[in-house]
This record gives structure tokens, sequence and C-alpha cells, in this order.
């Protein structure tokens, strides 16, 4: 099959337009090594903390819709066990903020999370659907569900706001158990 000039032409501009998409995406896997908007990181096969995992996870992915990078800090509390938290700073974290510090039973659902309902809806302007939700990831459903998750899965569920995430998961499942509990949800001073 012979090439004319006018096609070699258009082919070689896909070509080059194709290969500037993949370089543009700046995320590349090569021997072990992953590189996130320029940032190198071993892949050494070792469980990463959560802190570590979830923030590669969201530069990566980039669908959180942070609004600044700046993290603001909380915590929260479950009978005598306290986690640190680093919230996201947009719009539906800023509206849950003025809400606390705050207590509430949470509801158990599905082995892997625990949810409250929350009285009014918080504004939710960019809603994902994330492939994977992260152990201590804690999250806004429906603009009107607090979601704290405590096990990794595979999710297709959307409607999803990420607010923040338990800096340490270290006995985050064990303290919260089978069924409802009371959690305290307030900014760290």
């Amino acid at each position: 099959m012979k090439i004319k000039g006018v096609d070699r032409f258009y082919l070689l501009l896909l070509s080059v337009l194709f290969a500037s998409l993949l370089a543009a995406c700046g995320f590349t896997k090569n021997s072990g090594v992953t590189v996130v908007n320029n940032s190198v990181a071993e892949n050494s096969g070792a469980p990463m903390s959560n802190s570590k995992a979830l923030t590669e996870s969201n530069q990566s992915q980039q669908s959180n819709h942070v609004e600044s990078e700046k993290r603001i800090n909380a915590k929260i509390t479950v009978g005598d066990k306290v986690f640190a938290v680093k919230l996201y700073n947009n719009e539906t974290t800023r509206a849950l903020l003025a809400k606390l510090p705050m207590t509430v039973s949470m509801t158990e659902l599905n082995g892997r999370e625990k949810y409250y309902h929350l009285s009014e809806k918080l504004p939710t302007q960019a809603t994902e659907t994330p492939a994977t939700i992260h152990e201590g990831e804690i999250m806004c459903w429906s603009s009107n569900s607090l979601v704290l998750f405590y096990n990794t899965f595979s999710n297709s569920y959307g409607g999803y706001v990420r607010l923040g995430y338990i800096e340490d998961i270290a006995g985050l499942k064990e303290i919260l158990g089978k069924g409802a509990v009371q959690v305290t949800f307030e900014i760290s001073k």
C-alpha cells in the first residue's frame, strides 16, 4: 500500500499529537519507579502509609477538585482513640467545617464504611466515581451523607466528594467494630 504525500502528513501529525498526549499525562511506570507529576516514588512492593498512598493516588487522579493544596488539620475521636485527619480545602469541606465540632452516631454499611445522614445538604458542585476507595478516606455522598471508610475496595458508585483522609489508619477497623458507633469530628488546634 502506497501512502500519498498528504496522507503521510496527516499520519505524521496524528503520531505527533498522540505522543504529545501521552507525554502530557505526566504518568509513566517503568522498572519499579512511578513518576507522578514530576515526583519519583520507588515501588518497593511494601505498603505505603495511608497518607502517602492517598496523596499519590489523589495527585495522579487529579479528580478530587481540591481548590488549594493546603490541607486542614482535624481529628476524629472514636471511644478513647484519636485519629489525625487531613481535610481537603474544597467547598464541601468548608461547609462541613462550619458544623464542627460534632458528635454523631454513624451507621454500619457493608462491612467497609460508617455513614451519618446530615440534616442539611452540603454544596457539591463536582462529584466523582472513585475507582478505588481507600481505608481511612472521608467523603460526602449524595450531598448529605458523611462517610468514613475503614476498608479499601473497588467502587462503581458515583456522587462522592472527597473531604479528607485519616493520616495513620492503625487500629481504625478494630475501634469502629460492628454496628453503630459514636464519632466526634473536630478541627485540630
